[in-house]
Parts: C-alpha cells; sequence; structure tokens
C-alpha cells in the first residue's frame, strides 16, 4: 500500500579562549404557476415571493461631508487617515427612531406611509392657534366650521364582488400574476390595490427585518473579534489635520509600527486560532524549499515510527534519518549529518533493543557532558587515523599503528616544534604534548599507561602527577576525590601562579594540569600557543565543569548551564567564522541547546530538516515541549525556560500537503501527541485535517459496502492508530475525534459531511435529526418549479478547484438527498440500528423522503396524483370530506408542539403545492371543451372544498408561515 499521492571538506576554525442560511420560522417557499405549458414565457406566481436580497453599500454623501472632503483633498497637510475616516462614515448604521425610513420607496408606498402619518396627526389634540381670534373677530367660528365638517357624512363605495363569467374559455396567467383577472375573472380596484400593497409591504418589513438583523450581527462580530486602540487613531488624527495632540501626561505621538497594530484581531477569541497554519517566524523562502524526494523519504520514516511505536518497538529514528544526508554533500545537510552523529552518540541507538519513546526525558546534565565529551574525542581520534592512514610512506617509529603511535604521528606532523620546545622530551618525546592529545582523543588508558611507563622522567614537582591521572581515569565521570583535589590544586599553584609571562609556561603541561584537577576554573583559558580549534575549545570547557565538586569559592564553579549561557552570548558570528566549517549548530547540540538547535535549523538551514530534528529530540524526550498556548512563535518563554512551540510546528509543516496528501499530513500530527500536556493539541489538529481534507474514508473507515446490511465498518488510519493519540477505548475516539468534527461540521452548514461523520461514529439517532433537517431544509428552500435532486444539492470540492454537480451523475457520494436515502435504508434493515433511534424523528424521515417524490409528480404536472400522495402524509386537509373538527386537529399539532419542527418547515410549500394543483385541475375542467357537467361539477365542488379546508387550516397556522406565503394563496383562491 503506498503511503503518498501522485508525484507532484572541513577545516578547523580557531575560537580563542576570550574570543566573545437562515429561512423563516416556517421555511421559505417556492411554487410553479397555475398553467398548462409551464413554458419559459409564463411568469409565476411564487416568483413574487422569492426573495433575493442583495445589500450594497449606499455612500449618502452630504453637501457639508462633500466640501469638507473637498477641502481635505486640497490641502498639502492632508492624510489618508482622514479621507479613510470620512469614507468609513458614510458606512456608519443610520439610526433606529427614524419614523420616515428610506426615501427609496414606491409611489404606492409613499401614499401609505403619508396616510399613516396623517392618521397619527388627526389622533393629535386639536391646538387652535392665535389666528382663531382674527377669524372670530371678523366673524367666522372655526369651532362652528369643524363641527359642520365633522356632520357630513360620506357613504363608501361598495366593492363589487367578482365572479365567473361563463362564456370565458382560457385564464391568463400573466394577469394571474398582476393581481388581475385577464377577462376571465373581475374583482375591484381596491381589493387589487389592497393585495399589491399588503404583499409589498410584508415584503419591505421582511427585508428590513433581515437588514436589521445581520447589520447587528456584523456590529457584534467586529466587536469581538477587533480590538482597536481609539487613543493612537485619535492621536494620529490630531497630527494629520494640524491640531496639537492630547494633554494628557500618558498621550503621545503613535509610531508607525505601533498605530498598524492599533487595529487587529483578537486572537484569545476561541475558534479563531488554527493548528494548521503558518508559524511567525523569520524563516526564508529558501528554507521551505526541499525536493519531493525528501519529502517522501522523511515521511517515510515517520510513518515507520509510528508503526514501531504502535507494536512498542525499538526504531533507530536518528541512524535512519542521519542515512538521509549521507548523500547529500552541500554545507547545510553536513551540519545536520553531525547533530544525527551527535544525538546517535547521546541515545546509544545501535545498541539498544527496546523502544527508547521518552526514555530521556528530564536527562541529567552529566550524560550530557560525557555524550558530548565523547563524541568530540571520538571525532578527533578518527581525524587523527585519518591522517596516520593516509600516509604510506611513514617513519618505522611510528609503527605499528598503536593509538600511541598515532598520536605521535600527529604531533610530528601538525604542531608546531616552537610549541614543543617548551615541554619535556623524553627521548625526542614531547611527553606533556602526548599525554594532552592522548587525553584529548579519548584514549585514556593510553595515557595512563605512558604516564606509568615514564614515571622516573617526572620531576619532584609531578611525582605525584600518576596518581592523579589514575583516579581521574579509573573514575566514572573522571573526576578526582577531593583529598586528591585539594593536593593537585597546590601543586598547580606553586608552578604556574606566579608565572605571568607565557613563554615561561609549558603548554601541555599546564593545560593537563587545569583538565584533570579542574584548576583555576576564574581563568577558563588555555594558552594561545595551543591554537585550539573551535571543536578543541568545547572539549575543554566540557572537561571543566564540575558538577559533583560544589566550592563554596563561586569562580570555582563551573556548570553546563554557564557553557551555555557563554555559547549563546558568542552567538553564531563567532561559531560560523569558517564558511567552510560552520559549527554554531553542532555546539548548540553538544551543550543541550536541543530547542535554540531546532530554531538555527529552522530559520538557517531547513524546515523539512528543522521538524524531523525536533521531531527525534521530543521522540527521545530531550525537546522541551510548550503546552496550552496559542502562540504562533516558534520559541516561547516559560518560567524562564525556552520551549517549542512543537504542535504548531508541525501544524505549520503540513500546510503545504495537508490536502494532497492528508494520510501523511496524519502521521505527523499523531507525533504531536508524544508529548506531555499536548495531546488535546494533537486531537485538535487532527480534527482540522478531517475538516479541511474531507477524506473521511482514508482517515477514519468508512461503512463496508459488502457488509451494509449490517453496518460493519472498515477502520481508518486514526482509528488504527488510536493509541497514539493516547485515545485506547474506541467511544472516547469517536466522541473525541470523529463527534467533534462532525459539530463543528454543523456549525459551518456542512451537513452533508456531518452527516458522514455521524454515521462513522455510529451516533445513528443524530444521523437520522441531521438528514431530517437537511431534507426540511432543501425542501423549503427549492424552488417548486426546479427539479429537487438532478444538478445536485452538494458541490465536490478538489485541491485545484472547485467542481459542481453538473459535471457528474447523481450518486449517493455527491448528492445528499441520495445519500440520505441510501442511509435510511440500511438503516431499515437493521434491527440492532433501528433499536438506537428515536421513533419519532424516524418516523419524521418517513414522512419527508416521499416529499422529495411528490415534488417530482407537481414538476410533471401530475396534479392529481399530488393530491393523492399529500394526503396519505396526513398533514393536510386534502380530502374533500374533511370537516373542522379533522382541520382544528391538524392545526394543534402545530399550536401544541407535538409536531417536529422540520415537518412545519414543509408544510408552506405544501399548501402552495395543493393549492396550485387545485387551480390547475379546477383550470383545466372550466376549459376543457364538450364536456358533460355531471361528474365535472362534483369535481369542481371536491376542488373548492379542498382549497377552502387548506385555506381555513391556512389561518389558523397563519403566524408560523411567511407573510409572502400566506398571500399567495389568497391569490390562488382567487383564482378559483
Amino acid at each position: 500500500m503506498s503511503l503518498f499521492g501522485t508525484n507532484t571538506t572541513s577545516g578547523s576554525s580557531g575560537l580563542g579562549a576570550n574570543s566573545s442560511s437562515t429561512p423563516f420560522s416556517f421555511g421559505g417557499t417556492g411554487t410553479l404557476k397555475p398553467s398548462t405549458n409551464f413554458n419559459s414565457n409564463e411568469a409565476s406566481v411564487l416568483n413574487q415571493s422569492s426573495l433575493a436580497v442583495s445589500t450594497t453599500t449606499t455612500k449618502n454623501t452630504s453637501g457639508n461631508n462633500s466640501n469638507l472632503a473637498a477641502s481635505i483633498n486640497n490641502s498639502s497637510n492632508s492624510s489618508k487617515l482622514l479621507k479613510d475616516l470620512l469614507e468609513s462614515a458614510h458606512n456608519l448604521p443610520k439610526s433606529e427612531n427614524n419614523d420616515l425610513g428610506s426615501i427609496h420607496l414606491t409611489l404606492k408606498e409613499l401614499q401609505r406611509k403619508s396616510h399613516q402619518l396623517r392618521k397619527l396627526e388627526d389622533k393629535k389634540d386639536v391646538n387652535f392657534t392665535k389666528a382663531h381670534y382674527l377669524l372670530a373677530s371678523s366673524g367666522i367660528s372655526a369651532e362652528e366650521i369643524e363641527n359642520e365638517l365633522n356632520s357630513i357624512n360620506v357613504v363608501a363605495p361598495s366593492p363589487i364582488p367578482y365572479s365567473i363569467q361563463p362564456g370565458s374559455q382560457e385564464t391568463s396567467l400573466t394577469s394571474l400574476k398582476s393581481g388581475g383577472t385577464g377577462g376571465t375573472y373581475t374583482s375591484t380596484n381596491n381589493i387589487e390595490s389592497y393585495l399589491n400593497s399588503k404583499k409589498e409591504e410584508n415584503i419591505l418589513n421582511t427585508i428590513e427585518q433581515s437588514l436589521a438583523l445581520a447589520s447587528k450581527d456584523f456590529d457584534n462580530y467586529i466587536s469581538s473579534k477587533i480590538s482597536i486602540d481609539w487613543k493612537l487613531r485619535r492621536d494620529e488624527l490630531r497630527k494629520s489635520v494640524g491640531l496639537k495632540k492630547s494633554s494628557t501626561k500618558d498621550s503621545s505621538i503613535a509610531s508607525q509600527s505601533a498605530l498598524k497594530n492599533s487595529i487587529k484581531w483578537n486572537k484569545s477569541i476561541p475558534g479563531t486560532y488554527n493548528i494548521l497554519s503558518p508559524l511567525k517566524s523569520s524563516t526564508n523562502s529558501n528554507t521551505r524549499q526541499f525536493t519531493r524526494e525528501k519529502f517522501e523519504n522523511h515521511a517515510r520514516i515517520v510513518y515507520q515510527l509510528n508503526e514501531a511505536r504502535l507494536s512498542n518497538k525499538n526504531y533507530p529514528l536518528c541512524l535512519h534519518l542521519g542515512e538521509l544526508n549521507k548523500l547529500q554533500n552541500d554545507l547545510k545537510s553536513k551540519q545536520i549529518s553531525e547533530i544525527w552523529k551527535i544525538l546517535t552518540e547521546l541515545t546509544n541507538e545501535k545498541f539498544s533493543k527496546t523502544s527508547q519513546e521518552y526514555s530521556f526525558y528530564k536527562i541529567s546534565d552529566s550524560t550530557i557532558i560525557s555524550s558530548s565529551r565523547n563524541y568530540l574525542e571520538s571525532e578527533f581520534f578518527n581525524y587523527i587515523e585519518e591522517l596516520y592512514l593516509k600516509d604510506s610512506k611513514k617513519s618505522s617509529e611510528f609503527l605499528p599503528g598503536t593509538n600511541l603511535n598515532k598520536v605521535s604521528y600527529f604531533i610530528n606532523k601538525i604542531i608546531s616544534k616552537d610549541h614543543l620546545s617548551r615541554t619535556l622530551n623524553v627521548n625526542g618525546t614531547p611527553i606533556w604534548a602526548l599525554i594532552f592529545y592522548l587525553l584529548r582523543s579519548g584514549s585514556y588508558n593510553d595515557a595512563l599507561d605512558l604516564t606509568i611507563k615514564n614515571r622516573d622522567v617526572f620531576n619532584k614537582f609531578d611525582s605525584n602527577f600518576p596518581v592523579y591521572l589514575k583516579k581521574y581515569v579509573e573514575s566514572e565521570n573522571h573526576t578526582l576525590p577531593s583529598e586528591l583535589v585539594s593536593r593537585l590544586h597546590s601543586e598547580f599553584n606553586e608552578q604556574f601562579q606566579f608565572l605571568i609571562d607565557e613563554a615561561d609556561i609549558d603548554p601541555f603541561k599546564y593545560s593537563v594540569y587545569k583538565i584533570i584537577g579542574r584548576c583555576d576554573l576564574s581563568k577558563k583559558t588555555l594558552p594561545s600557543s595551543l591554537n585550539l580549534s573551535i571543536e578543541d575549545w568545547l572539549w575543554f570547557h566540557l572537561s571543566l565543569i564540575n558538577e559533583h565538586n560544589e566550592s563554596d569559592l563561586i569562580f570555582d564553579n563551573y556548570s553546563l548551564i554557564n557553557l551555555q549561557h557563554k555559547i549563546i552570548s558568542l552567538g553564531p558570528k563567532n561559531f560560523n567564522s569558517s564558511s567552510n566549517n560552520p559549527l554554531y549548530l553542532k555546539s548548540l547540540a553538544l551543550v543541550g541547546l536541543y530547542e535554540l538547535a531546532v530554531q538555527y535549523t529552522y530559520d538557517n538551514i531547513n524546515e523539512c530538516d528543522a521538524v524531523h530534528l525536533a521531531i527525534a529530540l521530543n521522540y527521545y524526550g530531550l525537546l522541551k515541549v510548550s503546552s496550552f498556548n496559542n502562540k504562533d512563535d516558534l520559541l516561547i518563554l516559560h518560567n524562564n525556560e525556552i520551549e517549542i512551540n512543537f504542535s504548531r510546528l508541525l501544524g505549520s509543516y503540513t500546510r503545504s500537503f495537508k490536502i494532497s496528501d492528508p494520510k501523511v499530513a496524519c502521521q505527523y500530527l499523531i507525533l504531536i501527541a508524544m508529548s506531555k500536556g499536548e495531546v488535546n493539541k494533537c486531537h485538535e489538529a487532527l480534527r482540522e485535517l478531517i475538516l479541511i481534507s474531507r477524506e473521511f474514508s482514508m482517515l477514519l473507515g468508512e461503512i463496508n459496502e459488502i457488509n451494509e446490511i449490517n453496518g460493519s465498518k472498515i477502520p481508518g488510519i486514526l482509528e488504527r492508530q488510536r493509541s497514539l493519540i493516547k485515545l485506547d477505548d474506541l467511544s472516547e475516539f469517536y466522541h473525541q475525534i470523529i463527534e467533534l468534527s462532525a459539530i463543528k461540521c454543523e456549525e459551518e452548514g456542512r451537513i452533508f459531511d456531518a452527516i458522514l461523520l455521524y454515521q462513522l461514529c455510529q451516533e445513528y439517532d443524530t444521523v437520522i435529526s441531521s438528514i431530517n433537517k437537511l431534507l426540511s431544509e432543501i425542501l423549503s428552500s427549492t424552488e417548486l418549479d426546479k427539479p429537487i435532486i438532478k444538478g445536485g444539492n452538494y458541490e465536490v470540492l478538489t485541491a485545484d478547484r472547485t467542481i459542481t454537480n453538473k459535471e457528474y451523475v447523481d450518486t449517493i457520494d455527491n448528492n445528499v438527498i441520495l445519500f440520505s436515502r441510501h442511509i435510511v435504508n440500511i438503516f431499515n434493515k437493521n434491527s440492532s440500528i433501528l433499536t438506537k433511534i428515536n421513533p419519532q424523528k424516524k418516523a419524521t424521515t418517513d414522512t419527508l423522503l416521499p416529499i422529495i417524490d411528490i415534488r417530482d409528480l407537481f414538476l410533471n404536472k401530475d396534479f392529481r396524483q399530488v393530491l393523492t400522495e399529500i394526503s396519505k402524509l396526513n398533514l393536510l386537509p386534502v380530502d374533500p370530506k374533511d370537516d373542522l373538527i379533522k382541520i382544528r386537529g391538524l392545526s394543534e399539532l402545530i399550536h401544541n408542539n407535538n409536531l417536529d419542527d422540520n415537518l412545519i418547515k414543509v408544510i408552506p410549500s405544501l399548501l402552495i403545492m395543493v393549492m396550485t394543483c387545485v387551480s390547475q385541475l379546477n383550470y383545466t375542467i372550466l376549459t376543457k371543451r364538450y364536456q358533460s357537467l355531471g361528474n365535472e361539477k362534483q369535481e369542481l365542488d371536491n376542488l373548492k372544498k379542498i382549497a377552502n379546508n387548506c385555506m381555513v387550516y391556512a389561518g389558523m397556522v397563519q403566524y408560523k408561515m411567511p407573510r409572502e406565503t400566506y398571500s399567495l394563496l389568497i391569490q390562488l383562491e382567487s383564482s378559483l
């Protein structure tokens, strides 16, 4: 099984010691026009009630604002900030206490508004002004005139009832849309005007309410998500217009950076933080460039690591990662290769037989020191041996190839004769130089043997040296007993304390004494004549550390932390002085600064190498990982300790292939749970991957099609490896990973995905609830003159583009209605699943699914069958024999909340279908030629009875329907 998707000479550098969709409550409705042809030229009554509201920002610029803006534009001292402020002022919300409302109204709406205002004026108390005194003086009484006018009775015109003209042969559907009768029906203009104005009022009220709610929601969203420093904005505005800044003491001119940060997103709000997003780091674009081959090779190792962890087997991670860098000859790869060698030495991977996961958690400083010294000594000895083997014509005095002869050859070949002239020579052999380089190469026993054999050559001041060296070599941590330390320090002070001129000192003897006895730690330097390399300098300082022999004198104490601070203070500049052999990363790893090593690799070498270095360090427990933080920084300072933001590091790395290779991304994100306290972060990251990639079957599993009747499931990657994310219990895995992902899908409106996820976690009752909600939304919001299945109601997303279902054949994989039917069929065949489902919810599903077929019948103009099938639903009084008791009983289902809300949402569309079918059948009978008046008359009466029952029912539940729906029903009834 393939893991992946489709493929898209060193020199020494010296370092001196001193270097420094909200539908209505009843659901939206759609309808077909009552016509016999349903061609594209006919108007639809429903289209009057289908609202497509698009909001645009209207900039109502007053004259004063225009003049001010013009003056600012003409001013040479104006700033863009003030212009932006003026532009933003146009978008400020208008006052809600505006009696006149918007002036963009129709003539009829203006007429209605003025009529309402006149009524308000008429209700006010009459207060005669002083003008009535003037009229009274001329013999005119204002009160008498008012009483006379009020006594006049105006008879209102009686409306003319509409009637069917028997000679009519056809009905114009266009005239029905406009409220008229098309010559077939007659009604007064007042009724037509009333219906139209009422409808417009309902539409405008609905739009106004929607806009108000949207504006309020947007303001609340901005208030919660954006933090604005108004003080900085105010000071900048004052400065831009030439005003003095605020006189308060804390007022100051905002800097450009402060001003830029005065408006920012509030990332403390839960839900705004994503793990699978880029880190905020100084990494350049070059560090993200690596080949597909490198990506796949490293991903394969991560996969093998997880498989080994799953079976609790040992996996030599550093050895495998080191092998990937052996074939690379570039400078950056060589640096990383050395890091893997250092970690291999520290963890002793070559000889381990059991799992080493977190074996080095809280590793001691002495272990790091010992391992680093061994590595530097082994590295130096290999260098000496390489020199020795290269020379095929070496002198016989350096034969055979013992460690002593190899070191002697190195001294003869490399070390300057001037430096050797000041050390003790025995038969031409520089004894102290030989001891020093034997210690440097890790040949401690050879150094001891050399000392014992030449005991007689040491003078009286060095007579105790063989004893010191013997104890030093034999001790586990290369330390001397306290009594010998005191004696050695005394001898060291006698010989070297008062020597000022370095030329008078035997540099090798001085160095050997200083290393063995850790003498005079106030001066942590060696004679410059030794010309130490950076590796020599590191080895020397590691040798000086006295973790176990603490002295009362502060200068005599030297710890690993002191060395770490020294390296940090010196910085990369001093350790990377040789462009051919940069050693800063190596130094960080040798002294245990693993977090800084990861950061340096991330910023200067390669993100891929930094990620896998962090993984290896974390696997062995060497990395300090930051927990419970939502920061975007790679390094985090917590309790005066540097920590790595491990979860964000891995999440950021997977951002480029989380969609193209979700299986690989999953393997990386699983590793987050290795860290103590990072399990929740791991679960969060995996849920993000599931939601973004939508690879549910690969990651979570799928229903076995062969055994779909019993609902068995094939486990996915995460379910099989759930123990690695600390979710051994299957039900807990379902809840923490799948169910929470499904809930997130529901919040985002991704019901299709939510149903899939709920099914995978065996939440069958929730699956039915989601299906009910989904079918209800589709049935209540889809227009009745459009197919409900064809053309799909879902979009298939790919990595490159969005492809609509028009390019696909509708299947259960891309059509949510077909998928819902498929799921319900599986549930119906499994009695154990049915026992876990609420019977009432299942009954709702069994009612909603037939409505889909009814919609197809309606679209095919099979109106009689539509009425028959709707009658079977027992939701509406469609039977002509239904009486008022039956109607009231159906309405009380809604009044008493005994009917599922998902069914309530589809009732308006059902009512419109019934009334449209009745209108169409009525029209067909009336326009049928050579008809007999027997059965047709009875059928017309039945249709009118059905229409009357439905209107009575609609009147009882009117408060649950949108206003435009009820108005539409009235218009359909008027066509009968």
